[in-house]
């Protein structure tokens, strides 16, 4: 499956330049310079969630950015990247980037949303939560989605002109909630359950969906004045999120358990940060 993801993406990559001229990805990643490689951004660009946490910006040393330095002709320089940081936040990380940078990855915007209240508040229908209260911060999210492609396309901006040679890639987010597979679901909770949980997980992705029709936007704009491009990672994660019904059983890319692994409630694991980091190479055309 993520070879077929990797594969699409990396035709994708070709149809529209992505921003390493018109080499093949065999005959360029042989030929590519060294990336000089800075990482800004929120907890997932910290790799939160990757491992143990390393400083108060919980930095792991399995989150993409590590990975990534661990591939040929990555060279991570700085990973500026920390939990909580929103939009405005990364203004004070952009001093991390210069004209000497040649790759910068961003992933910015669900702290200026309330995305990861929204998470937290929704997994807790895993055990008892109200799913009414879970619904009304969707909509809250998605209201709020809009208002993030002026200053986010600005952002990027300013990145470019801090490094004018250097390849943009701006990362989106993961669905959390594995779709309901109404036919398991049926026989260990009753119908009228299942399909709430089902509406509920749709929503609940809908909501990611809408903060990354923002970031692609405002990647459009900017991608006028910058080398900048848009790296979906929905696509590998589908059959990795977390189920609403605990009884169902998954190969999960997301932390679940807020006492004894707070830092990494709700966000990437090792695997999950793998599937980001191939993303990003395939974008990049590495």
């Amino acid at each position: 499956m993520r070879r077929r993801v990797l594969a699409a993406l990396t035709a994708l990559a070709l149809g529209i330049g992505m921003l390493i001229g018109t080499a093949s990805p065999a005959s360029a990643a042989s030929t590519l310079p060294v990336a000089r490689y800075v990482a800004l951004g929120d907890s997932i660009a910290a790799g939160q969630g990757g491992g143990a946490p390393l400083d108060a910006c919980a930095r792991t040393d399995g989150g993409y950015a590590t990975q990534l330095d661990a591939s040929p002709k990555v060279n991570l320089l700085r990973n500026a990247g920390c939990s909580g940081a929103t939009i405005a936040d990364v203004q004070t990380q952009l001093p991390q980037v210069n004209r000497g940078t040649t790759v910068v990855t961003l992933t910015v915007g669900a702290n200026d949303i309330g995305l990861d209240a929204l998470y937290a508040q929704c997994a807790a229908v895993r055990t008892g939560g109200d799913p009414a209260a879970c619904l009304t911060a969707v909509q809250a999210v998605a209201d709020a989605t809009p208002a993030l492609v002026a200053p986010l396309a600005s952002l990027i901006g300013q990145i470019a002109q801090r490094a004018p040679n250097a390849a943009i890639v701006v990362t989106g987010y993961p669905h959390l909630l594995e779709p309901v597979d109404l036919a398991s679901c049926v026989e260990v909770a009753p119908l009228q359950q299942c399909l709430a949980l089902s509406s509920l997980a749709f929503a609940v992705n809908g909501a990611a969906d809408a903060l990354n029709a923002a970031i692609q936007t405002a990647v459009s704009l900017a991608a006028h004045g910058a080398q900048a491009a848009y790296a979906d990672v929905v696509p590998p994660f589908l059959g990795h999120g977390v189920q609403l019904l605990p009884t169902q059983w998954s190969d999960r890319w997301f932390g679940v358990d807020p006492v004894n692994d707070p830092s990494g409630f709700l966000h990437p694991t090792y695997a999950g940060y793998t599937a980001y980091a191939e993303v990003i190479l395939a974008v990049l055309g590495r």
